[in-house]
Order: C-alpha cells, then sequence, then structure tokens
C-alpha cells in the first residue's frame, strides 16, 4: 500500500469515526483492524464492516524498511496522537520525497510504501521501493536524513540545490508545531543517526533558512540593476488609466511575460485605441536585478503596427507552392 493511501483514507474516515464509541476494543480483535496503526479509535455496531471497507488489514512487508517516522502525542491528550496530525505529517514526507526524488534523479524512481504501521503508538515504516531499472542517482530518504542529522547537530549547513531547500522546508514544516500539536516526533534509518522532532530542532532549522536569506540578500545580482531607455513590443491591457499617470499592462510578445508600465505625457485617447493591440512601446525601463526583464517601463511613445504588419503575425505564414527547382543556379 502507498503512503498517500493511508493518508487519504485515514482523512475520508475521520468525520464518521469522530462520532463513533469505544473502537479500540473492535480493532484488537477485528481481521480487517488498523493492527499496525495508532489511531484515534471508537466502537459501533457497525465498526467491522467498514473497517473491512477501509481495508487495513495486517499484511507482512515484501522488504525492509528504510525509513520509521514515530510521533507522540501530548500529555493532555493521554499520549495520543489525533488522526489531522499523523496524517499531515506522513503525507508532508511522502510528497517531499517524491519531489526529492525527481530533482535529485530526474523523475520517478521511487514509490514509498508502507512498510509497517505499528499500533499503541502513531508510528509507520516507509520502504523505498524501486521504480526504475535505470541508474540512480540519489536516494531521497539518505538526503532527507543527512541533512536532518547535520541541522539537529547544530551545523550551519548551506542548501546546495533545490532538493536541499525542499527538504529543510519540510523540517521546518514538521517541526513547527511541536509541544502544540504534539509532543514530539522522532525519524530514524538504518543508516542514520535517528533525529529528534521537536522545537529545539525548529529554532535550528530556523537559523539555517535566517543565513540563507541573508546570503541571497548578500549575493550580487545575477541581472542588470538599473534604468535603460529601451523599446519592448507586445499588447497593452488597462490598469488604471485615471489621473496624470495612468497604469498599464504590457504583456510581451515573447514569452506572454506582464510588465507594470506607466504613462508620462501621453494622449489618453491614443492610450485606449492601442488597448488590446500589439504595440511597440519605447521609454525609461527599471531593472531590480531579479530577472532579465525590467520591474516597469515608464512609457514616453506607444507605436501601433497594423495588421499587415510583419510584427502583427502570430507564427505562422500563408501556404504557397513550391515551383519546380530544375534549372535553378
Amino acid at each position: 500500500m502507498r503512503v498517500l493511501d493511508v493518508v487519504e483514507t485515514c482523512m475520508v474516515w475521520l468525520p464518521t469515526l469522530r462520532y463513533l464509541h469505544q473502537f479500540q476494543s473492535i480493532l484488537t480483535r477485528s481481521p480487517y483492524s488498523i493492527t499496525n496503526a495508532a489511531l484515534p479509535c471508537y466502537h459501533s455496531p457497525q465498526a467491522p464492516a467498514q473497517i473491512a471497507r477501509i481495508q487495513f488489514s495486517k499484511m507482512s512487508p515484501p522488504g525492509g524498511k528504510d525509513l520509521t517516522f514515530k510521533i507522540f502525542g501530548l500529555d493532555d491528550m493521554g499520549g495520543e496522537v489525533p488522526v489531522e496530525v499523523f496524517a499531515k505529517k506522513i503525507s508532508e514526507i511522502s510528497k517531499t520525497l517524491k519531489k526529492v526524488d525527481k530533482v535529485k534523479n530526474g523523475g520517478k524512481c521511487f514509490e514509498y510504501v508502507v512498510a509497517g504501521l505499528k499500533y499503541g503508538s502513531a508510528r509507520i515504516d516507509f520502504r523505498e521501493k524501486t521504480m526504475t531499472d535505470k541508474t540512480i542517482r540519489t536516494s531521497p530518504v539518505r538526503k532527507f536524513m543527512s541533512i536532518g542529522t547535520a541541522v539537529a547537530s547544530g551545523r550551519l549547513i548551506k542548501p546546495e540545490d533545490q532538493a536541499d531547500e525542499i527538504i529543510i522546508d519540510l523540517y521546518d514544516s514538521l517541526s513547527k508545531d511541536a509541544s502544540k500539536g504534539f509532543s514530539y516526533a522522532t525519524l530514524r534509518s538504518p543508516h542514520d543517526e535517528l533525529v529528534r522532532v521537536d522545537e529545539y530542532l525548529n529554532s535550528q532549522v530556523a537559523r539555517v533558512l535566517a543565513a540563507a536569506e541573508q546570503a541571497a540578500q548578500d549575493a550580487p545580482p545575477k541581472f542588470y540593476v538599473g534604468d535603460a531607455i529601451g523599446s519592448f513590443t507586445g499588447v497593452i491591457q488597462a490598469v488604471d488609466l485615471k489621473g496624470d499617470a495612468p497604469e498599464v499592462r504590457l504583456v510581451l510578445s515573447a514569452g506572454g511575460k506582464s510588465i507594470n508600465c506607466v504613462l508620462f505625457g501621453m494622449d489618453l485617447d491614443e492610450v485606449r485605441a492601442a488597448l488590446g493591440n500589439k504595440v511597440s512601446v519605447t521609454g525609461r525601463a527599471i531593472y531590480e536585478g531579479r530577472t532579465g526583464l525590467p520591474s516597469r517601463i515608464e512609457i514616453r511613445r506607444i507605436q501601433r503596427f497594423s495588421k499587415n504588419s510583419i510584427l502583427g503575425l502570430s507564427g505562422s505564414i500563408k501556404p504557397f507552392q513550391v515551383r519546380d527547382w530544375d534549372g535553378l543556379t
């Protein structure tokens, strides 16, 4: 069974389970019980049939476990963990591992299946099931745990790529409600030290995120910063034509990106006539260095193109007959 199947089933049945009572005794006896999951449970005469449709039957795992996530409830909840909290956390882990797989391996190389669910504690074992014959560069679980152990040890790591950023964001999400929605959690794999997910880990993640943000601010911009006179081609759309400095939006012909524009000294009748048409605008372009495009254009001139203009073509040419090539030199 895939990890997300467990999450979806838990969330579908949660409203019904809220209104059932003493479900615990049914779980421990039914052949279709959640014999391996620590979920809040209640009793109902219809419970056996309902559980049978859920199909959380105990099965022998086809392989070993690569990652174990265990969460501990708050004392005022009697140590029990709400279904929403458990389901949300394992869903976040599964989705993040899949994103890391795509980034590091260029596609889907693994599926994350349930290798075990333990009754009596909110614990799930993940197995990283290989889904491809091609060479795999990285195990998302190993990457996930290596970053976790580094952050938990107080090391101020620097994210090297998008996968690292995704994993750090996951640790932030997993730990931010520690001591509020749950007491703490643990992550364990056969190859790495145990990671305790708690308020301390959240504070360490905050340090890493703050350092990364500061480094991004200190880094020189990748693109030009300043202003320049230039011309741009696109379609003009109205935003706010009131006052002495009306605002319009230019949707570029190349790429379809939108640029905020203001008009100075322009005839509004001329501007209205240009709305929705392909034009060339000239003015002062202001660049902030975040992208190669200007963040704003102060338009001084608008030139409309006629329908017969070559710039009005939309990537197509009128069909024509190819003449006989014989005799051509």
